[in-house]
């Protein structure tokens, strides 16, 4: 048998075309290896080569044990997670008082509409889950261009506001500040790989997305870039020297603007202007305007024991961007703790796989779609509890509304193709 032959029979059982090239070049450089050490030792080519392929073993037995290494990999727990965290989305929807908000009972309505929602999503998980992520690094620029030209233009062609910040709606797709944050995380996974950037560079890629957000406005969706970047840029592949001079610069400034903010709120602002803060530090003052969520809030969760309140006690929003609080009124706080750990869990999840890969695109576009997820499941959770001001972060997975859903599937999605193809990672970083 000719080494053509059997590499052949040995790649013939593994079912991954990409995997298949490479087990193949791979094979064929060990038996090169071995049929010159053979050769050294007074045996005709042939004879070597025959040796070589004998040294191999069965190539049924090496095909199909190479074919279980290099299988894509499928992480279904934490798919079942991200799974749980929907099918507990229906809770919100089904105990909240939806005659409050519209008038009458438009459960089945937002229910239909979820489970909508929900296809949109599986299938946007399980899309990208198949599309090769490494192909979206030769696009990182032009991925930039498209997400700092929407926000250039969604001020311009806006066709409705919701809390002073402009958006564009055609039907049920609507085009907001949040829609952008999954290409710029791309985007920058990108930058941050590639070495051809300077940091004066990349600063100034920064901040002209920052000033559009920023002028839209959408303060919770700056915040969540920002912590993006910064993470990403933590990871990267600038010496810790520059990191920690950028940091300690950063770090420098927004102590000087908080402090600076403290002053002005004491002695340079009028109230008018400062009632959101002063509500948010004392919401029993302002019970009527800015504190009245708060203190709805504060309310709702004293009701709620470990198994759920007797009488369900209506929180404006309830089912989207309180839909802890309704959770928890609903079935406890047990049911609360539980549903915290499960999105904790996921982020976990996700760290774990990001700890053993080598440092390249698909290692920075895991952290940045954790950093991502993370940053908004901890702000919504401290948010509603009454650690942070109130503002619209949405918590993953279980918030209604499309936008926020199909948001964090393009995150999940994003893992699961880098971890379907992490063999891959790993063994051309050995061979390399």
């Amino acid at each position: 048998m000719s080494s053509k032959q059997f590499l052949q029979q040995v790649t013939s059982y593994i079912r991954s075309k990409e995997a298949r090239s490479h087990v193949e070049q791979e094979l064929q450089q060990h038996i090169g290896h071995s049929t010159k050490a053979w050769v050294s030792k007074g045996y005709s080519r042939e004879e070597a080569e025959q040796k070589a392929i004998s040294e191999m073993g069965s190539a049924s037995q090496l095909g199909k044990s190479l074919d279980k290494i290099h299988r894509p990999k499928w992480d279904f727990w934490l798919m079942g997670a991200v799974i749980l965290l929907i099918a507990s989305s229906f809770v919100p929807i089904l105990t909240v008082d939806v005659n409050e908000v519209f008038g009458y009972d438009m459960t089945r309505y937002l229910v239909e509409n979820k489970i909508i929602h929900i296809v949109l999503a599986m299938a946007l998980i399980v899309g990208l889950m198949f599309v090769d992520y490494r192909k979206l690094q030769r696009f990182s620029f032009p991925i930039y261009g498209v997400a700092t030209l929407l926000l250039a233009i969604l001020p311009l062609i806006s066709n409705t506001f919701r809390n002073g910040e402009a958006m564009f709606r055609i039907g049920p797709i609507l085009i907001q500040a949040w829609t952008v944050l999954p290409l710029l995380l791309v985007a920058f996974a990108g930058f941050f790989t590639e070495r051809k950037w300077k940091l004066w560079q990349l600063t100034g890629l920064f901040l002209l997305p920052l000033y559009l957000i920023m002028k839209l406005p959408n303060l919770a969706v700056a915040m969540l870039y920002i912590v993006v970047v910064a993470v990403l840029f933590s990871f990267s592949h600038f010496a810790r020297k520059v990191k920690q001079t950028v940091f300690v610069v950063v770090g420098t400034i927004n102590v000087a603007l908080i402090l600076y903010s403290i002053y002005a709120y004491h002695f340079l602002l009028e109230p008018y202007q400062t009632v959101r803060i002063a509500a948010f530090l004392n919401p029993d003052l302002f019970a009527t305007s800015e504190g009245y969520m708060m203190l709805q809030i504060k309310t709702a969760l004293a009701r709620a024991g470990w198994f759920g309140a007797e009488t369900i006690y209506y929180v404006p929003e309830a089912h989207t961007d309180y839909a802890l609080i309704q959770l928890i009124q609903a079935y406890g706080y047990v049911a609360g703790v539980a549903a915290i750990l499960v999105i904790l869990g996921i982020a976990l999840r996700i760290l774990w796989h990001a700890r053993t890969m080598p440092q390249s695109f698909g290692k920075l576009l895991v952290i940045a779609a954790v950093t991502l997820y993370s940053a908004q499941s901890l702000y919504s959770i401290l948010m509603v509890f009454g650690f942070l001001p109130l503002t619209g972060v949405p918590l993953p997975f279980i918030s209604y509304g499309m936008t926020p859903l199909l948001l964090n599937a393009i995150l999940i999605g994003l893992v699961l193709s880098v971890y379907r193809r992490k063999s891959y990672m790993i063994a051309h970083k050995m061979a390399s």
